[in-house]
């Protein structure tokens, strides 16, 4: 093992957002998006379409979907045959870069033990309903046996280009998506996103949206509403809270703000979503 091995595994943050087994209806779909976290999609009955980074893929039952934090992809069903699967969207990363985009690793696998992926799937999602400790620690380490295998079984397949590595544009996107991940609960510009890379505003805009497929601050909304539905779904913090934690002091603003992405109002959410 290299130095830039140990680095990596020295510096790994591992943070569940939230995941399930869903029966998937004739809406799913959404098209051309690029997430702060990353996916995990394990199909179990049913076919689908899923286009990631601009290539199709035919997802049917024992195909394991990875798809990385900011990587551009599209999903849809082709048929009346809509699929059930486990999914799990989550952030694994080291040091400044997001780990899994950073290792190349393929956009998915065939599974040859479908149940012992079903027990560590509902063993995860389990584990996240639980608020001690211990529940957290195992948590993180079911993750990473989730991805271990992952990594492992796309060996076994023949993929053997993985590396450790991201370009320099990567890593400026990276630094500026950090910033606005700790500045959820303030009001930015894209001249002061823009600043942290020495860059003018205008090319700035471009840049961006060249990694990730949206406006920065469009990409910042995403970030907002991804951390309000972690809370609403993983806490029982008043509504009024969350919505200081992402920037509003109007909750009728707040929930027309949310509501415009997803749906539901705050309440609405927390209902239906709600694993506590």
């Amino acid at each position: 093992m290299g130095t830039a091995d140990i680095d990596f595994f020295s510096s790994l943050y591992i943070h569940y957002y939230y995941g399930s087994y869903t029966k998937c209806g004739e809406n799913w779909k959404e098209y051309h998006v690029s997430c702060p976290y990353s996916k995990l999609y394990y199909i179990r009955k049913g076919e689908c379409e899923l286009v990631i980074e601009g290539k199709a893929f035919h997802a049917v039952p024992g195909m394991l979907f990875l798809i990385p934090a900011h990587t551009r992809h599209s999903y849809y069903h082709i048929n009346e045959n809509y699929i059930e699967k486990y999914w799990m969207h989550f952030e694994l990363k080291a040091g400044d870069d997001q780990a899994l985009k950073s290792l190349g690793l393929p956009y998915y696998i065939t599974v040859p033990e479908k149940e012992t992926l079903d027990d560590l799937f509902q063993e995860i999602i389990s584990l996240s309903r639980q608020m001690d400790l211990a529940s957290r620690m195992q948590e993180k380490a079911a993750i990473l046996k989730l991805v271990g295998s992952y990594i492992g079984l796309a060996q076994q397949e023949g993929y053997h280009s993985l590396s450790i590595n991201s370009t320099s544009s990567e890593k400026d996107i990276h630094q500026v998506i950090e910033y606005m991940n700790s500045h959820l609960s303030s009001r930015i510009t894209v001249a002061e996103l823009a600043g942290l890379l020495h860059l003018h505003p205008n090319y700035f805009i471009r840049l961006f949206k060249s990694h990730m497929g949206v406006p920065p601050l469009n990409y910042w909304s995403k970030l907002r509403i991804e951390r309000t539905k972690s809370l609403l779904e993983n806490t029982d913090l008043p509504v009024s809270d969350i919505m200081q934690q992402v920037g509003f002091d109007d909750i009728s603003a707040f929930s027309r703000f949310f509501k415009h992405y997803t749906g539901y109002n705050p309440r609405q959410f927390r209902k239906t979503f709600s694993s506590l």
